[in-house]
């Protein structure tokens, strides 16, 4: 993948995590959650067979922040496809589809694992509930 396409990517999956982020905030019974939610995650974007975009995800204390690259410290580390994840932030896709159904790479839709700073499964189970749009 080249640069100019890892870019648009990236300034496109940005554009949609603070799209769902500024959706959900018109929810005030959403206000809590995600002013709570605290976590740094690497996630990573299977693109093409053999690339993954990685970019980071931190939010600290209402504030979301999407920066490219991985982070040394972390809570978390997903990959998935990027249509999955859109897939899965507009409901149709549940996240046990996500877990145990393969993408079209024969992979799981979403692998997770544990951070540096721990196995985090309760962050997971969290960021369903920001990341996921209400009907």
């Amino acid at each position: 993948m080249d640069e100019a396409a890892q870019e648009t990517l990236f300034m496109t999956f940005r554009a949609v995590i603070q799209d769902v982020i500024a959706d959900k905030r018109k929810n005030p019974k959403n206000t809590k959650t995600l002013d709570e939610f605290e976590a740094k995650m690497n996630i990573g974007l299977h693109v093409e067979e053999a690339f993954i975009l990685w970019v980071n995800l931190i939010a600290d204390g209402g504030e979301y922040t999407l920066n490219k690259g991985r982070l040394y410290d972390y809570d978390l580390e997903l990959v998935s496809d990027p249509e999955d994840l859109m897939y899965f932030t507009n409901r149709q896709y549940s996240v046990l589809k996500m877990m145990l159904t393969k993408n079209r790479f024969g992979k799981r839709r979403l692998r997770y694992k544990g951070g540096t700073t721990g196995r985090n499964l309760g962050k997971l189970l969290a960021l369903r509930k920001v990341l996921v749009l209400d009907k």
